[in-house]
């Protein structure tokens, strides 16, 4: 979860309020028995509910809303293990109803009947996911091997093991970008999916990304080695968005082909990464959104990047607008991929070649 709130009207605020004091109304004595630090950590998550509803809202896009409801119920049938799916669904869907109470107290008139939908949209997709269930995507991979292997040197938490093994697969010749899409980049969202799902504890999950973050600082010799083609690409999470490992690695994809990338990092304020572009003149700006809290600040980027540098390519990508109806399509972006070799092929095509 992100660690940096986004900002939002005080209605939405008053919001979070009226829910959390409505709640304890409703389970005084479940509440008489929590300590105050517990009791702190229902007001953050109620918090963190009431933003995604306010990104639904604002992005008129119901789906960050459906998706972020069905996440959160698998969050909670993990955790609270002597409950069975069924009360876990009351619960969770509980805990909405207080959201959806309070908005009447807080939300004013224009806005109301769209929140109360938009919550209504998100109870019925957890009853829905509960009665028809999905099947889990399986992904399989021509280096699954090497994800297991890796993987499992993660979770001995064995830091020398896990570079040594990365090390190990760049000498037997698997290309520096293949390591990084197929074998590292995979390995985290495995590694997400665990957390998210409470299969793992968020210092493991931590842990992973460091160690990940330094088997790529060791794969650097090879990365810059290649002959440059006079392009610059400039990397950056926009917002608070503190998830920087996938604009990481596309810079460093883009590195491995000759490119020069400039990567700001994660939570690049709007007026820094302006300045870096006026600066800096790059061919492509890449901005990766994690969570679709940062959504709304990545789509006033893309339209503030294209009114000053109108010629300049711009590129979205990151797990946020996977939870969305394509929303990137309403934006003036030149290219939208999952995929960082993708997004070399098309960059490539498009400011090499001219295209």
């Amino acid at each position: 979860m992100s660690l940096l709130w986004m900002d939002y009207e005080t209605e939405f605020q008053n919001l979070v309020n009226a829910a959390s004091g409505l709640e304890q109304e409703g389970n005084p004595e479940y509440f008489a028995g929590l300590s105050s630090a517990v009791k702190k950590i229902i007001y953050r998550d109620t918090r963190y509910n009431v933003d995604f509803l306010y990104t639904a809202y604002v992005l008129k896009d119901s789906k960050v809303i459906r998706d972020y409801a069905v996440w959160l119920y698998e969050l909670m049938a993990s955790v609270l293990k002597n409950r069975t799916r069924l009360e876990t669904v009351d619960y969770v869907v509980g805990h909405l109803e207080y959201i959806k109470e309070g908005a009447k107290r807080t939300v004013s008139e224009d806005k109301l009947p769209e929140i109360l939908t938009l919550i209504e949209n998100a109870q019925e997709s957890i009853r829905e996911h509960v009665k028809n269930p999905k099947e889990p995507e399986v992904r399989t991979s021509l280096y699954e091997e090497q994800i297991q292997e890796y993987m499992e040197t993660l979770f001995e938490k064995n830091t020398r093991k896990a570079l040594a093994l990365i090390k190990k697969f760049t000498d037997q010749g698997i290309p520096a970008t293949t390591v990084y899409v197929e074998i590292l980049a995979e390995s985290m969202r495995r590694v997400g999916e665990l957390w998210h799902t409470a299969k793992i504890s968020v210092d493991t999950e931590h842990y992973c990304t460091s160690v990940t973050q330094m088997a790529m600082a060791q794969m650097y010799p090879v990365i810059f080695s290649d002959e440059r083609k006079d392009k610059t690409i400039l990397c950056a999470c926009p917002g608070t968005e503190l998830h920087e490992i996938g604009a990481r690695m596309v810079a460093d994809v883009f590195e491995n082909d000759g490119w020069d990338g400039i990567f700001l990092g994660a939570a690049v304020p709007e007026e820094y990464l302006m300045k870096a572009i006026r600066e800096n003149k790059p061919d492509l700006v890449a901005l990766s959104v994690t969570m679709p809290q940062h959504l709304m600040v990545c789509a006033d980027l893309v339209k503030k990047i294209k009114e000053e540098f109108p010629d300049m390519k711009v590129a979205v990508g990151g797990g946020a607008f996977k939870s969305t109806h394509e929303i990137w399509k309403q934006w003036p972006v030149d290219i939208y991929s999952e995929d960082a070799r993708e997004l070399l092929a098309r960059a490539n095509e498009m400011v090499c070649q001219g295209n």
